[in-house]
């Protein structure tokens, strides 16, 4: 694990999902409520720091969606996701998040530990079709509950095989509140 953006990511996420409940400072604070979330993001695939193992794979084009249940327990949610590039690669995933909020629920930090499956398609291959995915997103969240943002991504197989070159993604995202999934 030499990656340090995959170290960073661990992280966040291991923290989040470990202490959600009592990670609490001044101004800083779990969302434990609200409504459900639909994202939609754009950027590239395997555009950050992401060494080819062989042969080319270029920076391509990406799209993400997410859905995230309003629905948590102790902060954390179940989220539900799609990643698809240019290249014909996709990604159906689920995992979990948790919202942490400050300055007056303006900014919002995001992070996502998820698991799911993986098809190349004509574009890099991850080693196998099982796959880790760590988000890091951070939103500005607009009086309406729309956010605004950035998001970093990582996609891996743990090394559950021997082949695991890891995929790292940068993307803007959009999100709306779903008021079906309002749960304040």
């Amino acid at each position: 694990m030499k990656n340090p953006v995959k170290i960073a990511l661990l992280g966040v996420a291991a923290l989040a999902v470990a202490g959600t409940g009592s990670v609490y400072a001044e101004g800083l604070h779990v969302i434990q409520g609200g409504p459900a979330y639909f994202s939609a993001g754009v950027g590239v695939f395997n555009g950050v720091g992401v060494r080819p193992v062989s042969g080319p794979n270029p920076r391509i084009p990406e799209l993400d969606v997410e859905y995230q249940s309003a629905s948590k327990l102790f902060g954390i949610g179940a989220l539900y996701g799609l990643m698809v590039n240019t290249d014909g690669g996709i990604m159906g995933y689920t995992g979990f998040y948790s919202d942490i909020a400050w300055d007056n629920d303006h900014w919002i930090l995001t992070p996502v530990l998820g698991f799911g499956g993986y098809d190349k398609g004509r574009g890099k291959d991850l080693g196998s079709t099982f796959q880790f995915r760590l988000e890091l997103g951070l939103a500005y969240q607009f009086a309406n509950g729309s956010r605004l943002g950035v998001k970093i991504a990582h996609i891996s197989n743990a090394k559950i095989v021997q082949q695991d070159p890891g995929e790292n993604e940068a993307l803007v995202t959009y999100s709306i509140p779903l008021s079906f999934g309002d749960h304040s």
